[in-house]
């Protein structure tokens, strides 16, 4: 009997040591952190609430005024540009979540009805398009990973007729301001028009406008957009941008010989739309 108590009193320690090497090796996993505000602030490009969102409800004013409880989204064209940000417990605006890990999700419950696009896959901002006349909803998220942290109500989306609206741009043209003719246009690669000018000319005020895949003609929102240009050889041209008019520009000719430019449609550093190269002549 003295040898199996002396037996089992060597187990008992062993396992005791064993848990003990075992507690110290295996390290604790810290719980991870969620990012949960209290609300949620959509606002257009001048920055106008369009909807809040404050302890899963959907409110009908803000700071005083009434402001809708539901999106809308132009029938074949794009919404404003939506901005997201956040609210604390004080209904205070909060920024969204720092690291690369996160990232803003917008579930469509019908995606036939309508659809949204982004301007960089990163933006914490979108926009709505109308597929067909009719309703839906969408949630928005911040998506940590592989999984949403927090999610809005279902928001309903109604589609709307809007003559002012348009859709991505897929084209341009280049045109004289005061109306007296159509330089460039563009559908795809395909390039119709030219220009020539004078060595130490200055041409007249030369008009942007994008065109979207229903043909329709629009200079967008300044200045969430801008204007970008790039020359081939800027030993002959250069391209002036006119001040206090972000779609008007100038040309100048600067040495004799044939050269392109391109023009681009920029939100932020991201380039939206460019354009095939648009051929100049300079003569003497």
């Amino acid at each position: 009997m003295k040898y199996i108590r002396y037996f089992l009193l060597i187990l008992l320690f062993q396992s005791l040591f064993i848990a003990g090497c075992s507690d110290e090796t295996t390290p604790v996993t810290p719980p991870e952190v969620h990012f949960e505000p209290e609300g949620w602030l959509v606002r257009d490009a001048t920055l106008k609430p369009v909807l809040v969102v404050f302890q899963g409800v959907i409110q009908n004013t803000w700071n005083g005024t009434a402001i809708d409880t539901f999106f809308r989204a132009p029938y074949n064209a794009l919404s404003d540009h939506y901005s997201v940000k956040f609210l604390n417990a004080k209904k205070e605006i909060i920024n969204q979540p720092s690291g690369a890990g996160y990232s803003l999700g917008i579930v469509i419950t019908d995606t036939s009805v309508a659809g949204y696009v982004k301007d960089s896959p990163s933006d914490w901002a979108f926009h709505l398009k109308g597929k067909k006349l009719n309703n839906t909803t969408l949630e928005l998220q911040v998506v940590h990973g592989n999984h949403a942290d927090v999610k809005t109500p279902k928001i309903p989306v109604v589609v709307v007729e809007d003559t002012s609206a348009h859709g991505e741009p897929v084209g341009l043209r280049l045109s004289y301001e005061d109306g007296s003719g159509i330089i460039f246009t563009t559908s795809g690669v395909v390039v119709t028009g030219s220009f020539e000018i004078k060595k130490d000319s200055l041409s007249e005020h030369i008009k942007i406008e994008f065109v979207d895949e229903n043909g329709r003609y629009f200079q967008p929102e300044y200045p969430l957009h801008t204007l970008g240009m790039s020359i081939a050889d800027g030993t002959i041209i250069d391209i002036i941008p006119e001040i206090e008019e972000p779609w008007v520009v100038k040309i100048r000719g600067k040495n004799p010989g044939a050269t392109t430019f391109r023009m681009k449609l920029l939100v932020g550093i991201e380039e939206e739309y460019i354009s095939p190269a648009l051929p100049v002549t300079v003569i003497n």
